[in-house]
């Protein structure tokens, strides 16, 4: 569960941003080139070579995220860093529709309407909450008691997952520092409107509410792992699928691909040329942040792009697996029968079954698709999910 603990990623990439970020980088002198996606779309953005997860996360959270691209001959060398920047990703748009929801919640409360009576020049709405600047005249935090009051919320909120008595102790404590993210995104001013409603009647309830939805959003995350997995295994798909393409028209046929493709030697020969051709696949993350029209909002898209030439084939699959009975098996358990495997296509197909069960589960909207176009001959399986 959750993301390595190191905050710089190696991992090549193209970011670019909404018109928010583009502002809030001009206003700080800092130049952005126009970046041609893979979908021909230019945005403007810019390259990194490495990057640090923290600021990528606030980056998100702040919607001024709008794309994440990676391009490469081969994912499996950076297998652990594309899963680690896939649940990057998920986490932090979870936590910024978690800081949304909650400040929907606490729109209501007693506090909020006497704030607004006796501060006319200051009306708080649900924009100048999570516009931190937006709030003035906060009186001095008491932090004990909001750390106290954190704390609270992460025991009982845990203590009400399902499967929790089976946690192991890292486990345990794993979900415990995911609760607290969750509740350290959430703004200032919530903090200090529970830390000062404690004796009142709006406490209890403002406080079961935390309890509540921090709950359900712990639920959701662990579709991270399960979609980072699913990602991985049709990235390594579309890799296999290229490499089988080029030794065809090297070989001619004359060595059997399986020992091709397990022979060192042979693979960074057949990835130095595809690296001299240019013939590199795409995984591009979308973001559609809270600023976007309505009905694309808190909407995520993941694209691998590849030449697989067996089109109509995949895309039968990919529709056919969205339907298997996977009542049986968990994910999990299913990863782990097929992991042996290392190169199992099906794998990630099967992934679809069980992401759509999970995410109906937790209320997140899921589809998947395959795309062609046809003059650059290249297909697209297309990831969605729609966070409500």
């Amino acid at each position: 569960m959750g993301i390595k603990e190191r905050s710089n990623i190696c991992l090549p990439l193209i970011i670019t941003f909404t018109d928010e970020g583009v502002s809030f980088f001009r206003s700080h002198n800092k130049k952005l080139n126009k970046k041609r996606l893979s979908n021909n779309s230019l945005a403007y953005g810019m390259s990194l070579e490495e990057f640090s997860a923290p600021s990528i996360q606030r980056m998100i959270i702040a919607d001024y995220v709008s794309s994440i691209e990676i391009s490469r001959t081969a994912f499996t060398e950076k297998r652990s860093e594309i899963m680690d920047i896939s649940k990057l990703i998920f986490y932090s748009i979870l936590y910024r529709r978690f800081t949304t929801v909650m400040t929907k919640r606490f729109m209501g409360s007693t506090f909020i309407e006497n704030w607004n009576r006796s501060n006319p020049k200051s009306v708080l709405d649900e924009n100048s909450i999570l516009n931190s600047k937006s709030v003035t005249n906060i009186p001095e935090l008491k932090y004990e008691t909001i750390d106290q009051i954190k704390h609270n919320i992460i025991n009982a909120a845990v203590s009400k997952l399902s499967g929790v008595q089976d946690l192991t102790e890292e486990e345990l404590i794993k979900t415990n520092q995911l609760g607290k993210k969750f509740l350290d995104n959430l703004n200032t001013f919530l903090w200090y409107i529970l830390s000062v409603s404690h004796d009142s009647d709006d406490y209890e309830l403002l406080y079961q509410d935390s309890v509540i939805m921090l709950r359900q959003y712990l639920e959701k995350s662990k579709i991270a792992e399960y979609l980072s997995l699913m990602i991985m295994e049709f990235s390594i798909n579309a890799e296999i699928s290229q490499l089988k393409r080029l030794s065809k028209r090297l070989y001619k046929d004359k060595i059997d691909f399986g020992r091709i493709i397990h022979n060192e030697t042979i693979r960074k020969e057949l990835i130095k040329f595809l690296e001299k051709k240019n013939e590199f696949l795409t995984l591009s993350w979308k973001i559609k942040g809270t600023s976007t029209s309505i009905g694309t909002g808190n909407r995520l898209q993941v694209m691998i792009f590849n030449k697989d030439t067996e089109y109509q084939k995949l895309k039968q699959e990919i529709d056919s697996k969205k339907f298997v009975n996977i009542k049986k098996k968990s994910l999990i358990d299913f990863y782990q029968d097929e992991s042996e495997n290392e190169f199992n296509s099906d794998l990630g197909m099967y992934y679809l079954s069980y992401m759509q069960e999970a995410c109906r589960e937790q209320q997140i909207y899921f589809d998947s698709h395959m795309d062609q176009i046809a003059d650059r001959e290249l297909n697209i399986i297309t990831l969605s999910l729609m966070f409500q």
